[in-house]
């Protein structure tokens, strides 16, 4: 980036609005986790369609790192696959570093599924390896194709398996999305709009299939992890205590094929929305917080464990949006630091 061009530059604002507003919602569903006592009013009521809704938002989450990988290649090509491996790489030992704290040293699930920031990596890293290929969009489409059908074979079988549909980091079929959102943009910015259209021609009556199906959405898988005294599992590592059962979701097949739509939808939304949304000052937090996503959801990570140590989980649903408000907050202020910072390094 030359140094004379504005720091918002670097992408498509009605992206980074979309970024933003996902990663904000994850910051709530999670800080919703830790709530002590739940009550009525507004922001409860808001708190449970965000749990509701927590699917579309991961989804959404996925598909963006889609998006923002075709961005990446268009705009710096040379050494776009290296770049980004090594990208995958630190996202999959910081989901390792991360699970230990939490869930101690419980194999296979600490390298296989340690954390969704594992199956984002895998996700970045398989869709990278496609857009660098000889025909992008076959590889893109063969990959969202090939993990759509192992998840209906696990739906179907009832298998559990670490790191495909198990653990907190099951990356199957959270890695199609990503995937599915480089196929999109890339046919949007290759063919233009209409791409999304037909896109979501395709996609929509999937939509009323499963919503009429009623097939369910997601799935739930048991994995099983020593039980350790307070929050910390740091301090249990040698522990033989026994072994409890914890449950995580993931996307089911026929779930992750009705999102297609939606987040379709969104993406033209955002699309239609940035040359509004880039001129307005109020959105200028919400774009920053939203070029840097990835490294505030991160950083979010760290902070809620911090908030869980420290006894200070949120007592209702005013607690949760404070502390909602305070990740925001911090991680938007860290966000432009980091610009203004990558911004004197190349001056």
């Amino acid at each position: 980036m030359s140094p004379t061009k504005p720091s918002s530059s670097r992408s498509e604002p009605g992206l980074d609005l979309f970024r933003a507003c996902a990663v904000l919602a994850m910051f709530a569903v999670h800080a919703r986790r830790l709530q002590t006592a739940h009550g009525d009013g507004a922001g409860e009521r808001l708190l449970d369609f965000l749990m509701w809704s927590e699917p579309f938002i991961a989804a959404a989450f996925a598909f963006m790192a889609g998006v923002s990988l075709v961005l990446a290649r268009e705009r710096a090509p040379s050494g776009f696959s290296t770049r980004t491996l090594r990208r995958s790489l630190l996202l999959y030992a910081l989901a390792c570093g991360l699970f230990v704290p939490q869930y101690g040293l419980e194999l296979p699930d600490l390298l296989a599924s340690p954390g969704i920031l594992s199956a984002l990596a895998l996700g970045i890293a398989s869709s990278a390896l496609a857009l660098s290929s000889a025909r992008p969009e076959l590889a893109l489409g063969t990959l969202i194709a090939g993990v759509l059908a192992l998840t209906a074979w696990l739906d179907a079988s009832g298998v559990t398996i670490p790191g495909m549909n198990a653990g907190p980091g099951g990356a199957v079929p959270l890695a199609a999305f990503t995937s599915f959102g480089a196929l999109a943009f890339r046919l949007r910015m290759r063919r233009g709009p209409r791409a999304l259209v037909a896109l979501s021609l395709v996609t929509l009556p999937l939509l009323g299939v499963v919503l009429l199906s009623r097939f369910p959405w997601t799935t739930v898988r048991a994995s099983y992890y020593r039980e350790h005294a307070g929050q910390l599992a740091l301090v249990d590592l040698a522990s033989d205590a026994p072994r409890v059962a914890m449950s995580f979701w993931n996307h089911s097949a026929a779930g992750a094929v009705a999102l297609s739509a939606p987040l379709l939808a969104a993406l033209g939304l955002a699309l239609a929305a940035g040359k509004r949304v880039g001129s307005a000052a109020l959105a200028a937090p919400f774009l920053v917080l939203g070029r840097h996503a990835l490294l505030a959801y991160v950083a979010h990570l760290g902070l809620l464990g911090l908030v869980e140590l420290a006894a200070f989980a949120p007592r209702s649903a005013a607690g949760t949006w404070l502390v909602v408000s305070a990740l925001g907050a911090s991680t938007t202020l860290g966000a432009w630091a980091f610009e203004r910072w990558r911004e004197l390094r190349t001056t």
